[in-house]
């Protein structure tokens, strides 16, 4: 930061982006959002390789909103095979180092996350609570 100086208006810039988006959350009547993760877990050493596919989960973090991970599903055989196929959107590194990052993934959870406002920790919790049942339902019995 260079500075107490530049440090605190730093903190005052995410203060008012946080009011601002809280607001605009609220304009649209929000209670909860669900957004996918990309990709399953890493393999060990690769996230480095892959941070930037996971951007716009960080921004959450950033305006310090409750958050948590529910996992839906694993990675299969057939859904690496058929990530040789992915191009990804862009054909760019990232997308190159993304399918790297979760090459040998299979068996590893595939998830969700779950996000509610400031203060909010209980229906962020009982959201996953939900997500996690549906997950269980769909799956049907053992």
């Amino acid at each position: 930061m260079g500075t107490p100086k530049k440090l605190w208006e730093q903190h005052t810039a995410v203060e008012e982006y946080q009011q601002e988006f809280i607001a605009k959350w609220r304009s649209l009547d929000l209670d909860v959002l669900l957004v996918p993760v990309l990709g399953s877990a890493f393999y060990i050493g690769s996230s480095s390789l892959a941070s930037e596919s996971q951007s716009y989960v960080t921004l959450y973090n950033l305006l310090d909103f409750p958050a948590g991970v529910v996992p839906v599903t694993i990675v299969t055989l057939q859904g690496e095979e058929e990530l040789a196929f992915c191009k990804g959107c862009y054909g760019d590194s990232s997308d190159k180092n993304f399918s790297e990052a979760v090459t040998g993934s299979v068996g590893l959870p595939v998830t969700v996350q779950c996000f509610a406002l400031p203060w909010e920790e209980e229906l962020c919790l009982r959201f996953m609570k939900e997500v996690d049942t549906l997950v269980k339902n769909q799956r049907g019995p053992k």
